[in-house]
């Protein structure tokens, strides 16, 4: 150990700087710090006036008839009732439809859409809100249970004008699951309570998450609905932030939902969402450059956020590792990463701490035990992945072969692309 100390007091101290920027947990940190700050001199955080909104409920699911009846439950529990709920069964394979549908008979829920064939989330969103006639919709999947007032408290947000969007704050379901669905529940209180929190109050979130999110029905059917290309959820919201509304995260309309069990799935699910990411920002609305003229500043620092804070330790990584090795030679630099490991960690684990007392959530034990990979997970092990998804993006552009969006759908949006191109 001291040893360690040694070498990180030995260090220079932009190396030092730089390594904390590679693995992102100092990130969360300046968040919780700065969020304990917001609320103790003054809150953005919508007011806890009641709203009665008229809220219309979607649920697109594709194969959820197992995870749809907790679903609804959730909603009929709302201290904000919906005024209607609405499920799109999009060409599920299961026992979507019949859970549905009786679910339909038994007064819990009012429309059932099924699509003969799989169409995707987007197009099934789409079709239902045609249908719907609140001045909201809160589109929520399958797999997702609300605690009891998310849907008011989310509502409150739109007593704003400007605010076209809103999401919630999202918690792990079946974190004891796995070691991996334990990794993702510590992912999840510091990357979405933590990281959103401060940047809902510099009005720079970027994405309302897709397993919980309200939208102005208004707004929606004027934009015609959702992209139906992958990404829907991150196209719409920088959609809405280019069109001059605000989206904003509510931390206190907390949703629970299923994260993947095994690696391969999260690995998956995960290499989607990035490609998707780069593909959006980059190519749909050229994010990438540091300064875009006449754009406002919350605009900017969204953009900065993932260029700084993602983007660039993502893409250095196989370049800083090199650097570290060349540095201290292959035996000191084992040892600098052992050090950088175990301050990272009591990071981890002080980030934690204030997290749960921030956002009143009790620490499970297992959560408490995945803390102590946490740095490795977050710092090594995921920006690695992420870092394989980018590359495969830059060089094959890989999201146009995601099989999340359907082939017949993914083969439209291509032809529709070189259409313009030839144009």
């Amino acid at each position: 150990m001291f040893a360690m100390l040694y070498v990180i007091a030995d260090t220079n101290w932009l190396l030092l700087a730089f390594s904390a920027l590679m693995f992102d947990l100092p990130r969360y940190t300046f968040s919780l710090l700065s969020w304990s700050l917001v609320g103790i001199f003054g809150s953005s955080r919508p007011g806890d006036r009641r709203v009665e909104a008229a809220v219309s409920v979607i649920i697109p699911t594709f194969n959820g008839g197992s995870g749809l009846a907790p679903t609804i439950a959730s909603l009929r529990q709302q201290t904000l009732s919906p005024l209607e709920i609405i499920i799109v069964d999009d060409g599920s394979t299961d026992d979507t439809r019949a859970v549905a549908n009786r679910a339909r008979q038994d007064g819990l829920v009012d429309m059932v859409i099924c699509h003969g064939t799989r169409c995707g989330r987007s197009a099934a969103i789409n079709a239902a809100a045609r249908f719907a006639s609140g001045d909201l919709i809160f589109t929520i999947d399958a797999d997702t249970v609300l605690e009891r007032d998310a849907i008011a408290r989310l509502a409150n947000a739109f007593n704003d004008p400007r605010v076209a969007g809103a999401c919630g704050n999202i918690a792990i379901r079946n974190e004891s699951a796995s070691l991996w669905t334990g990794l993702q529940s510590v992912e999840y209180m510091m990357s979405i309570s933590a990281g959103k929190s401060i940047l809902d109050v510099v009005g720079a979130i970027a994405c309302l998450s897709g397993a919980c999110s309200m939208y102005r029905r208004d707004v929606l059917a004027r934009q015609g609905g959702l992209d139906v290309g992958p990404g829907e959820d991150l196209e719409f919201s920088l959609r809405l932030r280019r069109l001059g509304y605000r989206v904003r995260f509510v931390p206190d309309a907390w949703a629970e939902t299923d994260g993947p069990v095994a690696a391969v799935g999260l690995l998956r699910q995960r290499a989607r969402w990035d490609r998707d990411a780069l593909r959006i920002r980059s190519m749909m609305y050229g994010e990438l450059s540091f300064f875009h003229p006449l754009e406002r500043l919350p605009d900017t620092l969204q953009r900065l956020d993932f260029i700084v804070f993602d983007l660039i330790p993502t893409m250095s990584l196989p370049f800083y590792s090199m650097y570290i090795v060349i540095l201290f030679g292959p035996a000191h630099a084992i040892l600098f990463i052992a050090a950088i490991y175990f301050l990272l960690l009591w990071i981890s684990l002080f980030n934690m701490a204030l997290a749960f007392v921030l956002f009143s959530r009790s620490p499970s034990f297992f959560s408490l035990g995945a803390a102590f990979i946490f740095p490795f997970y977050q710092g090594i092990y995921m920006k690695c992945a992420r870092f394989v998804s980018y590359s495969s993006e830059i060089l094959f552009a890989t999201s146009r072969r995601d099989d999340y969006v359907p082939p017949r759908v993914r083969r439209a949006l291509f032809a529709d692309d070189v259409g313009k191109v030839v144009s």
